[in-house]
């Protein structure tokens, strides 16, 4: 009976001394979906902070982007420790958030 060795490594048709792109064994599709609903809510957040004239509504505007702001850093610092370059690089903001 053969035993396996735990140095004994899975055959891969690269040679082993190009690094194998894993990212896509990792690929979360539900942080990229939220991601983008953020974002959209902060588009949104931004057009309707334009359009308020009362201050308490002005108010709320401010706290909820904050909050869309908290959640944002939080999914690209989630992406990060998952090490989804692609997501990070595709969803980085175009203008100041």
């Amino acid at each position: 009976m053969l035993e396996r060795t735990h140095n004994q490594t899975t055959q891969t048709l690269l040679s082993s001394r190009i690094p194998r792109d894993t990212e896509h064994e990792r690929y979360h599709p539900e942080l990229e979906e939220e991601l983008k609903e953020c974002l959209f809510c902060l588009k949104r957040n931004e057009m309707m902070f334009d359009l308020e004239v009362d201050t308490d509504l002005i108010e709320q505007r401010i706290y909820e982007r904050q909050a869309l702001l908290c959640r944002y850093r939080y999914l690209l610092a989630r992406a990060r420790e998952l090490g989804l370059h692609t997501v990070l690089t595709k969803y980085q903001p175009a203008g100041q958030l």
